[in-house]
């Protein structure tokens, strides 16, 4: 008889949590490395202020042209050679940055760099996903809670190290870490990836999400979140009257109620997966509200606002994931995960630039803020615009509401897709 492990996950899922965690941390510390470090770098190279904001973007424009294609690639060639893969990109182009002489070669690194970052997201949606739609906001939140937790590192760490070493020297750190990685995931990365499959035994909540038209909340919750991170510094000093040292703490605020955020939510969603479109709707508008306390409330309670806005407004990923992978067909969850990632990074270039446009337009901070509100109320109604309900269930589909096993073996889940 196989041994009972009630609501215990199988030990492949969660290797394969443990190295897709790894590797997105892996890849939001290189990321974020640069633009933790972009003072240093503005002084070597003598970047202007469009040229620090062009790090960021840059590096997103990388990752939105690779996502797809590594996508698909994934559903091809499995997640474990393609996950290894971004992650040795992400190392290369992280090398051409730490030695470039120019400019312009530094850009070509950041570009590299974000090739491999849009590469090794899809693969983790695959290595990560379990067999139980009662599993799945919470184990694919808890794998994207990597991103903030690298910029974490990465915040605390680099700029520490650039100061006494050098910003190229300090840039060694996240190559070494992207290395390592990757070696990890190529060797251990198989034994998950064997016991995937194809997708074809998921099972997925009747209401699901309507593709494309659900991308776009992907679209406007990502540009909202990373125009919250990349204003919000300059906001509480510009406006706040914050030290630069005082609002870095406040956007390290941000990334632990971001890192918090994304399981809780994930947990939340799986209580009742027949509703989680209806949990991205709440995560929304919550948002909405969180990211007005940001010009509201007080001083003394923008440490607070700060938590909750990243809470609400950055910890909504991985449920969005979740709900992608359950609308996809049966071997395309890296397919269709790539292609949510491709309005995702859009995103995250095209709404920090509209923003920052109004804000300077209209000289008043509060207008920014309220466009992210906005943002996350569109995502809101996005959400409500693409609930879909299959005509009828095939093989590859099962309400998350039917009879399931209570409790389930170690041996019969690792054999599940």
């Amino acid at each position: 008889m196989p041994r009972k492990v009630p609501g215990r996950p199988p030990f492949a899922l969660r290797e394969g949590v443990a190295l897709s965690v790894s590797a997105l941390a892996a890849g939001g510390f290189a990321v974020v490395g640069a633009s933790a470090n972009a003072p240093l770098i503005r002084a070597d190279l003598g970047l202007s202020e469009v040229g620090v904001g062009a790090i960021a973007s840059v590096a997103y424009l990388g990752a939105m042209l690779t996502a797809r294609p590594a996508g698909r690639a994934t559903d091809r060639f499995g997640p474990a050679v393609v996950l290894a893969t971004g992650l040795l990109v992400m190392a290369a182009g992280v090398t051409v940055v730490a030695t470039a002489p120019v400019t312009a070669v530094f850009f070509a690194g950041i570009a590299v760099a974000g090739t491999g970052y849009g590469i090794i997201n899809p693969p983790t949606n695959v290595l990560a996903n379990p067999g139980r739609a009662q599993r799945r906001g919470l184990v694919m939140s808890v794998k994207q809670a990597g991103v903030p937790l690298g910029g974490i590192l990465a915040g605390a760490l680099l700029p520490a190290l650039g100061s006494v070493y050098g910003w190229r020297w300090a840039a060694v750190v996240p190559l070494a870490t992207c290395v390592l990685a990757g070696l990890l995931v190529a060797v251990r990365g198989r034994l998950r990836s064997a016991s995937v499959g194809d997708g074809t035994a998921l099972l997925r909540p009747d209401v699901r999400m309507r593709l494309p038209h659900g991308y776009g909340y992907g679209f406007v919750m990502a540009g909202a979140q990373v125009s919250i991170f990349a204003f919000t510094t300059v906001y509480l000093v510009e406006q706040r009257g914050l030290t630069a040292a005082e609002a870095g703490l406040g956007v390290a605020l941000l990334l632990v109620g971001g890192v918090c955020g994304r399981p809780l939510w994930g947990w939340f969603s799986d209580l009742r997966p027949e509703l989680r479109l209806r949990h991205l709707q709440v995560v929304s508008v919550l948002g909405a509200v969180a990211v007005t306390l940001l010009w509201v409330v007080p001083a003394g309670l923008l440490p607070v606002a700060l938590l909750v806005v990243g809470l609400c407004a950055v910890g909504w990923n991985g449920v969005y994931v979740a709900a992608v992978a359950e609308a996809a067909e049966p071997g395309q969850v890296g397919g269709t995960t790539g292609a949510s990632l491709v309005l995702i990074n859009l995103g995250a270039v095209a709404c920090p630039l509209l923003i920052g446009f109004v804000v300077s337009l209209a000289g008043r901070w509060s207008i920014g803020w309220i466009v992210c509100a906005a943002l996350n109320l569109a995502g809101a109604a996005i959400v409500a615009a693409s609930r879909a309900v299959p005509a009828q269930a095939g093989p590859s589909t099962g309400s998350a509401r039917s009879p399931e096993p209570a409790e389930e073996t170690e041996e019969t889940e690792e054999m599940q897709p």
